[in-house]
């Protein structure tokens, strides 16, 4: 595997974890009411805007993600001989924009204070969920969230569709050797899925922000299930990774083969 996926596999890893904690603290703590008694009797502050602004912060981190590994896989792909120089170049230019782009987004927060706010049906009476009040004027995190969504989405879905055409040339080429079409489609085949795994972030968010949009008197609704799919886009993208991709499958094979040796024993000469 190119280091540079493996790095922005890792780096969704770890954003997907960081988002989920503070979304964890943002809704899904206070919608049980544990707080809500002393949320009563806090006023508007800094600290709880925080929780809402490092929410959406790795959310968008989590959305840029998967375009800039289909990039690099299609860099890959166009230009197997000299992809390890341009590579690092490409990575030069993505983190920064992977803090930059998402700071941005939530910017017009940092005037905003956080407070809590009740939620509605069909939960119960004193589940509540943190929220902003005082940010930009005439800026609203909803429609950034679901502009980032459908940019982010159609991005990733051009370069996926690419490198998929890319591929079906590849195997119909007679010069390369079976086995190396073999390992290369298997390896694809798994990063294929693991990009699938991560548009749950897509699919899962953009629901919900169009819902909170169109229909905001069922968005309560919506969030019951949102920690499912918060626990899928979590859990599944390494999960996957591994399960699939023959780099852990071979190393599996053998940790199995020298345990195997290791239990095996030694015959008698006598």
């Amino acid at each position: 595997m190119d280091r540079h996926i493996f790095i922005c596999i890792c780096l969704n890893f770890f954003c997907s974890l960081s988002f989920f904690t503070s979304d964890y603290f943002r809704i899904s703590l206070p919608a049980t009411g544990i707080f809500t008694s002393w949320c009563a009797t806090v006023q508007p502050n800094h600290y709880f805007k925080i929780i809402f602004f490092l929410t959406f912060f790795f959310k968008y981190c989590v959305l840029m993600i998967p375009f800039f590994l289909s990039f690099i896989r299609v860099i890959i792909l166009l230009r197997p001989i000299d992809y390890p120089y341009i590579c690092p170049k490409i990575m030069c230019v993505f983190l920064p924009l992977l803090f930059i782009i998402p700071f941005g987004c939530t910017a017009f927060m940092i005037p905003a204070m956080g407070y809590c706010r009740t939620m509605g049906h069909p939960l119960k009476f004193g589940a509540i969920y943190i929220y902003y009040s005082g940010g930009w004027k005439g800026w609203r995190n909803s429609y950034i969230h679901l502009i980032m969504s459908v940019v982010m989405c159609s991005l990733t879905l051009s370069c996926t569709g690419l490198m998929l055409l890319k591929l079906r040339k590849t195997a119909s080429d007679t010069n390369i050797s079976s086995q190396t079409k073999k390992g290369s489609t298997r390896a694809e085949r798994s990063l294929t899925i693991t990009i699938i795994a991560a548009m749950i972030p897509f699919i899962n968010n953009t629901i919900l922000t169009v819902v909170y949009l169109t229909l905001p008197d069922y968005v309560f609704f919506f969030i019951i299930i949102r920690p499912f799919g918060n626990d899928i886009e979590t859990c599944m993208m390494p999960w996957i990774l591994f399960i699939t991709h023959p780099m852990f499958k071979n190393q599996a094979r053998r940790a199995s083969v020298a345990s195997t040796v290791s239990v095996v024993p030694r015959h008698s000469t006598l």
